[in-house]
């Protein structure tokens, strides 16, 4: 695999509170953003990223296939009682708690794991038929023969309700950021999964909030349509269109495609 990633704190914080984690070499993606006061998110997502990583890069390759989801989530909630463990040492680090992606890319496929609202999508350049559930706006983008899949549903309050048939414009824009979800904070994560074929030429983006909340998927589709560029380039482009729509967050991205 080859792989580029790039952060960026945003125009408005002053703390980067997301955390990468990238292997080309075992196909394994991590992209953490951490929540929590003070400096605490730093600490829940680094501790997530790199002890799911830890048990990742251990058992991945002695691992079968069918295998992957009960690893993944075991690694996932692995993180989230060291993260309850560290919340005791210190009483600013209370409530802490980070989302998670988790990527591991074999044989052609794609194996996605994830809790809270950062997202992981699929970029293609020749349109393929979408599985993808139906409630989530902008699910499937075409424009000039590309399309980008959202391959992960964001763990909110509000796309919990819009799941269950509440119109979207019934529900306050701050529930779509009300997590119900986290790894560290509250109950144990249950993590989604999803396994999507990756062919050659396909794009994989993880990415935290502070992305999708700057720019529409049309956006983000329109950026990644420029593929005579390198990923870090791309990586670049997409961190830089997000602060000139505002950079409220911390901003983070990971691209993944084939050699």
């Amino acid at each position: 695999m080859i792989s580029a990633h790039a952060t960026h704190p945003g125009l408005v914080r002053k703390n980067n509170e997301d955390f990468i984690r990238t292997d080309d070499n075992l196909g394994i993606y991590l992209l953490a953003d951490g929540i929590g006061g003070h400096n605490a998110g730093e600490v829940a997502s680094a501790l997530a990223v790199e002890t799911v990583y830890s048990i990742l890069r251990s058992n991945i390759e002695r691992t079968e296939i069918d295998g992957y989801f009960e690893l993944m989530v075991h690694a996932m909630q692995t993180a989230h009682w060291e993260i309850n463990t560290k919340a005791l040492t210190n009483s600013s680090f209370s409530k802490m708690g980070t989302t998670l992606v988790v990527a591991v890319l074999r044989e052609k496929m794609a194996y996605i794991a994830h809790a809270g609202d950062s997202r992981c999508y699929l970029f293609q350049n020749e349109p393929q038929p979408c599985t993808a559930t139906s409630f989530m706006p902008q699910r499937v983008l075409k424009s000039d023969g590309n399309k980008l899949r959202l391959l992960t549903n964001d763990h909110t309050v509000g796309y919990q309700r819009l799941a269950s048939g509440v119109p979207i414009e019934q529900i306050p824009k701050k529930n779509f950021h009300t997590l119900t979800q986290s790894v560290g904070c509250g109950n144990p994560p249950r993590p989604d999964f999803n396994v999507v074929e990756f062919k050659q030429g396909d794009l994989l983006l993880i990415c935290s909030d502070g992305l999708t909340d700057m720019l529409t998927e049309v956006e983000i589709e329109a950026i990644l349509a420029g593929r005579d560029t390198s990923l870090d380039t791309l990586a670049g482009n997409l961190i830089d269109a997000a602060n000139l729509n505002g950079g409220r967050d911390n901003i983070s991205v990971v691209l993944v495609t084939t050699p």
